[in-house]
């Protein structure tokens, strides 16, 4: 049984270390997680453990397991860690000014096509600073890990609100230099005489790799890669052909597109955010910049522009 002692109230800061020590069972890997120093964690477990009267953890030679009173304390503390969750997300939504950091988790292919549209952004609005994260993971809007997410999937969590952005379509490309050398990539040949430059294994469920794997059949790429932009990059160097959105490789005057857009294979991007932060003035600000410069920027995406060299 948990008992207080007396005049010792909890501590937020001291029930976030608990749930992380639970979590991770050691205070190695607490202190990771919460990018604070080992000796952090160990002093605020101390203090809990005093201020509750009770040993929490077993120090076992394996990592630390909660004892029974560490395991009736873990619903407390997680219910307190929504709550402040919570709270941290409503204490947003209190501002009444455009200004501050609007957090964006993206893939790498958004990262690059926000890139090449960040100063436009900027000049839209001067007053917010705009961190642009990569991972193919997404990040835990609950626990504001972001403030906004560009993804191809839609969100499961019903707290999660999703707006369609746009549709990038895809073409395959080759470096000016290969395409000369290999006069096969521009036919149909060129599935089974190029060489091409693909996603890994791992990477196999993106949209384009899905559609590359049933065009080689039993070949496989001689080189793979696991970001789109080092994809991109290869492909540019002469490395082969490969399959890129066409906002990226219509723009790069080192590659021809020896294919009209893709259509059988596209990508719908969808903005995600938390339904506690969509009103909150400086992210509302950013969707309607994001939703605005998708729309302009339609025929883009879609590989309608398309102005370099030819295949031909």
């Amino acid at each position: 049984m948990i008992i207080m002692s007396e005049n010792r109230a909890l501590n937020w800061d001291d029930m976030r270390v608990f749930l992380a020590v639970a979590r991770r069972r050691s205070l190695s890997g607490a202190a990771r997680s919460l990018k604070v120093t080992q000796p952090t964690v160990g002093r605020r477990l101390r203090t809990l453990e005093e201020t509750l009267s009770v040993r929490l953890f077993d120090r076992l030679p394996d990592g630390f397991a909660p004892t029974a009173a560490g395991q009736e304390l873990i619903p407390l503390a997680e219910e307190m860690e929504r709550t402040a969750e919570a709270l941290q997300r409503r204490q947003a939504t209190l501002a009444d000014r455009i200004t501050g950091t609007v957090r964006l988790s993206v893939t790498e292919l958004m990262a690059q096509f926000l890139a090449d549209h960040i100063v436009e952004l900027r000049a839209r609005l001067p007053n917010i600073d705009f961190e642009i994260a990569f991972s193919h993971n997404n990040a835990n809007l609950s626990k504001r890990e972001a403030d906004l997410v560009l993804r191809e999937c839609l969100p499961e969590q019903q707290a999660l609100i999703a707006r369609k952005l746009g549709e990038l379509r895809y073409a395959v490309y080759g470096a000016a230099s290969y395409v000369r050398q290999n006069p096969t990539a521009l036919t149909e040949g060129r599935y089974e005489t190029c060489a091409w430059v693909s996603f890994d294994e791992e990477h196999a469920y993106f949209t384009q790799q899905r559609w590359l794997d049933r065009k080689l059949t039993d070949r496989s790429a001689p080189v793979r890669v696991n970001n789109g932009i080092v994809l991109h990059n290869v492909i540019r160097n002469g490395a082969g052909l490969g399959v890129l959105p066409c906002f990226a490789g219509d723009r790069d005057p080192d590659l021809v597109r020896v294919t009209s857009p893709l259509t059988d294979i596209a990508s719908t991007q969808h903005i995600i955010v938390h339904e506690d932060l969509r009103r909150v003035p400086s992210i509302r600000a950013v969707m309607d910049a994001l939703i605005d410069l998708f729309k302009r920027e339609t025929p883009l995406l879609l590989g309608q522009t398309y102005a370099g060299p030819t295949a031909a």
